[in-house]
């Protein structure tokens, strides 16, 4: 599996089961997988290897399956234990109060909405951690 952002690659190993948040909805990846290319939303990822699970939140982006090679796409990757949440919430409430205006733009409502759903993934999955 390779996890790549534009910034870094994040993750490159050999791994038994990979976990994504497809667009229409959550996917798990195993050994000999049928082809796949679909889209992500934010959300959890997690891959297990050696019996260890890692978990990440990643933002939108891009999943690929074939010939058992998984190769993950996205616009950030953060592992969970790294989630800032005071600064999620921060994204959260601000991208709420974009949201609230009656002005907004059709890019600009795109950009807070983005921003709110980034930030309601990397906050849902710490509050028990």
């Amino acid at each position: 599996m390779s996890l790549v952002t534009p910034q870094k690659r994040v993750v490159n190993e050999e791994v038994e089961q990979v976990n994504v948040p497809g667009s229409e909805g959550d996917l798990g990846i195993l050994y000999d997988h049928a082809p796949i290319v679909t889209n992500l939303r934010p959300g959890h990822l997690s891959y297990e290897k050696d019996n260890v699970t890692t978990e990440l939140i990643v933002s939108h982006g891009y999943l690929e399956v074939t010939n058992n090679r998984v190769i993950i796409l996205a616009e950030t990757a953060e592992f969970l234990q790294e989630v800032d949440r005071e600064r999620a919430e921060k994204a959260k409430t601000k991208a709420e109060a974009i949201l609230g205006k009656t002005d907004l733009g059709e890019e600009e409502f795109k950009e807070a909405q983005e921003d709110l759903f980034r930030a309601v993934a990397r906050l849902e999955h710490t509050e028990s951690k």
